[in-house]
Order: C-alpha cells, then sequence, then structure tokens
C-alpha cells in the first residue's frame, strides 16, 4: 500500500503534462490509486474500484494494440499539447524556462511511475481484506509491462532530449499522430484514418508537370519563394493524385495536407488563422474547383489568394485542380449581356485562374502514351501476359468510356488482373 500511497500525492504534482490527466485510462487509473492508497481502506469500495480497474483496461485495450500500459503512457507525453512540446515544436527551446523544463522532467518521471505499477500489484491491492474476490481472480484482466522504446524503461525522464526532437520535427498533438486531414461541416480538422498512399513514381509520365509541383514544394519546405498552384486539365491525368503523392513525399519532414472541399470554402480564412502560429507546414487541397458566376465562394478564394487585407501565411500552400483552367463556368448570357463594360465582367470571372502563381497543364495522352502508361503500370504489378494482348484489351476498354488517361489504364489493370 506504501507505494500506492506516494503515487497518489505524486499524482497530484504533475503540472505542465496536465493534459495527460484527462485521458480516461488515466484517470481511471487514478482513482483506482486513490483507492488502495488510501489506509482507512474498507472493503466496500473494491466492488468499484474492481470496476475502475476493468474500464481502464477496456479503454487501454482499444487504443493500444499490444496492451502495454507503458507504451500507451509515454505516447501521451509523445502528442499531448502544453508550454513545452509547443515550444519545442517553435525550435524555441532556447526560451523555455528552467522552472518549465525541470516541471516537465518531473511529470514524466512521475508519469513513468505510474505506467510501471504492475496489473499484479493492482490485484493483489483488490484481493487485500477482501478473500470474496479471489474466486473471480483468474476473470480480472491484465495488461503488458512491455516497452517499446527499448533502453528506456527505467529514465524516461534522462531522455528530455529525444521528446524536444520529437515536437521540432512532428509537432504536437493530433499534428504530432497524423498528416492528412480534412475539414468537417462544422469547420473542424477530423483525421484521415487510411490516406492514399500513391508515392510519385507511382504516376506514370508526365514528368515536367510534377517536377513542377514537386520543385514549388521543396521551395516551400525549405522557407524560400513558392507559389499557389492551380493544376488544370483532363480528366483522369493525375492530377489529385500528383499532390497526395507530395503529402506522402513530406510527412516525414512536417508537411501536414489538408483537403478543403469547395462547398466548406467559408471556413478557409478561420483554418489560416489557426495555421499561422503552427511550426509545421501544411498543403490545403482543393479538389475539382469549379465555380458558376454567382458562386459565394469564388470571392472567398480570390481574397485568399490575392487581394486581402491578411496576407497568406508562410507555412501555407495552396494546390487546387481543376478540370477547367479558367474554373468559373462561363455562360453565353455573360459574354452577350447588355452590361455597357461586360469586358470587365468577363475579365473578372477569368480573374482567379491568375491569382494562382502556377498554372500546370495536365493533357489527355495520345494512343501511344497511353499505351506506354499502361505498359509501365502492368511491368510494376508483374503482370506477364504478353503486351499485345493488353494493349487490345486497354484500347477497348478506353473507347468504350470515350477517352484514354492513367486512371482508365489503371481500372483497367485492376479489374482483368486482380492480384
Amino acid at each position: 500500500m506504501e507505494k500506492f500511497i506516494e503515487l497518489n500525492y505524486m499524482k497530484d504534482t504533475i503540472s505542465v503534462l496536465a493534459g495527460v490527466k484527462k485521458d480516461k485510462v488515466v484517470l481511471n487509473l487514478f482513482k483506482i490509486i486513490e483507492y488502495l492508497g488510501n489506509p482507512d481502506i474498507n472493503k466496500q469500495i473494491f466492488p468499484e474500484a474492481l470496476k475502475l480497474y476493468t474500464e481502464m483496461c477496456e479503454e487501454l485495450y482499444k487504443k493500444e494494440p499490444s496492451a502495454s500500459l507503458p507504451n500507451y503512457m509515454y505516447d501521451l507525453i509523445l502528442y499531448d499539447e502544453n508550454i513545452f512540446s509547443k515550444m519545442c515544436a517553435k525550435n524555441r527551446v532556447q526560451d523555455i524556462s528552467l522552472n518549465i523544463s525541470e516541471a516537465f522532467k518531473n511529470d514524466v518521471r512521475t508519469i513513468r511511475l505510474l505506467a510501471t505499477i504492475g496489473y499484479d500489484e493492482i490485484v493483489a491491492g483488490l484481493l487485500k481484506n477482501n478473500p470474496l474476490l479471489e474466486n473471480i481472480k483468474d476473470n480480472i484482466p491484465t495488461y503488458s509491462g512491455s516497452y517499446k522504446h527499448a533502453g528506456k524503461k527505467d529514465i524516461w525522464e534522462d531522455y528530455t532530449g529525444d521528446f524536444v526532437r520529437f515536437y521540432l520535427k512532428n509537432g504536437t498533438g493530433e499534428f504530432a499522430k497524423h498528416y492528412a486531414y480534412k475539414v468537417n461541416n462544422e469547420g473542424k480538422l477530423t483525421p484521415v484514418l487510411t490516406p492514399d498512399t500513391v508515392r510519385l513514381s507511382d504516376l506514370k509520365y508526365y514528368e515536367p508537370q510534377k517536377q513542377k509541383a514537386n520543385d514549388n514544394i521543396l521551395s516551400f519546405l525549405a522557407g524560400n519563394k513558392y507559389n499557389n498552384v492551380l493544376m488544370y486539365g483532363d480528366r483522369g491525368t493525375g492530377k489529385s493524385s500528383c499532390v497526395k503523392a507530395l503529402a506522402n513525399e513530406y510527412a516525414e519532414v512536417g508537411l501536414r495536407i489538408i483537403q478543403l472541399e469547395k462547398d466548406k470554402l467559408r471556413y478557409l480564412g478561420d483554418l489560416l488563422s489557426d495555421l499561422t502560429e503552427n511550426p509545421l507546414k501544411f498543403l490545403i487541397f482543393i479538389d475539382d474547383l469549379t465555380f458558376s458566376e454567382d458562386d459565394e465562394n469564388l470571392n472567398i478564394l480570390k481574397a485568399v489568394l490575392e487581394g486581402s487585407l491578411t496576407s497568406q501565411p508562410s507555412n501555407v500552400v495552396i494546390y487546387a485542380t481543376s478540370n477547367r483552367k479558367h474554373i468559373v463556368k462561363e455562360t453565353f448570357s455573360a459574354r452577350e449581356g447588355d452590361e455597357i463594360h461586360r469586358q470587365d465582367t468577363i475579365d473578372e470571372m477569368m480573374s482567379l485562374s491568375d491569382r494562382f502563381g502556377l498554372m500546370i497543364t495536365y493533357q489527355m495522352p495520345s494512343k501511344e502514351v497511353f499505351l506506354e502508361i499502361t505498359r509501365l503500370l502492368a511491368k510494376e504489378r508483374g503482370i506477364n501476359e504478353p503486351f499485345e494482348q493488353i494493349a487490345e484489351g486497354v484500347e477497348q476498354f478506353a473507347l468504350a468510356r470515350g477517352f484514354r488517361s492513367p486512371r482508365i489504364a489503371k481500372q483497367f489493370l485492376d479489374l482483368m488482373y486482380k492480384q
């Protein structure tokens, strides 16, 4: 019981990492420690303590595949948003006071001690002075005390430098866990748990287009001059895949991608404000961008790209795709309208495209290029059938759909040569 008495006091000293105390596993563990660390404990509270312990294991099983309490608690430290982690992520470690640094180190030590409580110790505490529970001992769930962080079993607090490097590279909170996000109907970011894993090497041909898009991202990541990008052209040519591939290529160096659907552009201003102080780099991806003349989202995007009083944050780049160069659907009535200065109206409609500093064109491939793309994809997949047969099949497949594109080639191979 002495260990639980000491930990019961220690848990109340956690300050910098106070956010950890809101976690359900930790909350239940704290309550169990309070029960088992009470010298005046009586057996009436044991059913409640057992219930809390079971709920703690249930939550742990949901979130930690290895059912390891130390691994779970260590990750809580990694992903907590606090003054220490935020300053580290901004590369301002030298500005953190000694008081905060020492408090962080002490918090880590306390959390490590909490994580080292073995299930056998808790079960022994539950059974003490309560022999009726002996009959269900074998039914009480267990958890693991294993460590995935080799060499740090006993001295997490001595590896503060590892935490600093993690925050600097990965940021804090949710952004340290995931690299792909969407904006939901309330304007909040939600992680994409299974993002498309496409890489630039998976995209065949269109090398000049990929190179321009890649060079711009590299300049952006390096803190040099860069442009917002409009990738326009025929459907199925790989525009969206190229953007997603860029996110996959550079997630490890701090690039995060946020997909913003056109009908949620009203949240763009707030999103940019929220990202301004974040140390990571963000690629905002707007797919299939097309507006009607009276679409209110048109002016929102134009203001962000150029002309707003508030400048676009230097850690944000926008990549948009469209099947149309001019984005705004121009009608005959607009072109033939009765305004005295109707050319001004037309120019206004075309001006959105011009506000992207870099425009990259994707055109439908010729038959020869289409077949070469198919050949490269088939080779990559290890398809051994003579290419003459593949070529005949994919050409018929494309003609039935009315156009040729890399997407059509991929769809054909997916359908006919399932791995």
